[in-house]
């Protein structure tokens, strides 16, 4: 490996944050999410990043070949505001808030610790400039293992799923491919709420995962006279509620917002409901 990576490993080891990302890494279990994302997310750096695209993604010196999960199976919402779901509206239910809101939306509380320990996230979803070109870009804190809190963003390529309101995502985070699948589960007609569910696997890093997160356009929970219909859309993904990770939102200053100039929002619907036409937001 020194052989073929010779670069990449000098750099890195040559890097402080390198260095201590791949001492930190060294001290979690192969299997332990929790302790690598906060690991990677503290150290980040452009070394690691080439370290971890060479050595892992390009050769997979490691060997590991993790799959994306296939259970639960959670079926996806079928109707929006009494009309089948169709692949543009499920879109737009992604794209949520965004145009009248700087963001899509804000996570609420979340089924996996690895991601939900991190404070104050922001979903942006938009259309690119191509014709079917879609992105979700999350946008979220990091409290390092030193203490500082230093903002993070991930970019993810969107494509849909053969069913309307399914989606496979994929993203370069930190040189490690991942690859996700995410169903719309629910979202209320006014766009108070909404549940999405993901599987996915970082194969040459060997880990699969699976989780949800529940959104709301302001970060707070939803209403109680939603309380049904929201454990109703939990028992499809088998989470409880008592099962959900609240996230932090309450130190979440100067977000790095904003998306590319000539991104395309909503095709279908608007952001308040309007019974007898099918207005663009924008």
């Amino acid at each position: 490996m020194v052989r073929n990576c010779g670069p990449q490993i000098l750099n890195c080891l040559l890097d402080p944050n390198c260095r201590k990302a791949l001492q930190c890494l060294n001290q979690c279990s192969p299997l332990d999410q929790v302790c690598s994302s906060r690991c990677i997310a503290s150290y980040e750096s452009p070394y690691f990043e080439a370290f971890s695209l060479f050595v892992l993604q390009k050769q997979n010196y490691l060997d590991l070949d993790a799959k994306i999960p296939v259970k639960p199976y959670v079926p996806p919402m079928t109707s929006f505001r009494g009309k089948e779901l169709c692949h543009e509206t499920a879109e737009d239910l992604f794209v949520g808030w965004l145009g009248d809101l700087d963001w899509s939306w804000r996570v609420v509380a979340g089924q996996n610790p690895a991601y939900d320990q991190f404070p104050c996230q922001y979903q942006l979803f938009y259309r690119g400039k191509g014709k079917s070109s879609f992105w979700y870009e999350p946008v979220f804190q990091v409290r390092t293992l030193e203490e500082k809190l230093v903002w993070r963003r991930r970019r993810y390529s969107v494509k849909r799923g053969k069913i309307p309101a399914t989606f496979r995502f994929s993203v370069l985070d930190n040189g490690v491919v991942s690859n996700e699948f995410w169903t719309i589960v629910d979202v209320s007609d006014d766009l108070s709420w909404g549940l999405f569910h993901y599987h996915g696997a970082a194969r040459v890093a060997g880990q699969s995962y699976t989780g949800a997160v529940l959104v709301t356009p302001d970060g707070s929970y939803p209403a109680e006279k939603d309380k049904e219909r929201l454990q109703s859309a939990l028992e499809k993904c088998g989470i409880k509620e008592w099962e959900l990770f609240a996230v932090d939102n309450c130190s979440c200053e100067n977000p790095p917002l904003g998306i590319p100039q000539g991104s395309r929002l909503h095709s279908r619907i608007s952001i308040i409901e309007e019974p007898d036409s099918e207005e663009k937001f924008n």
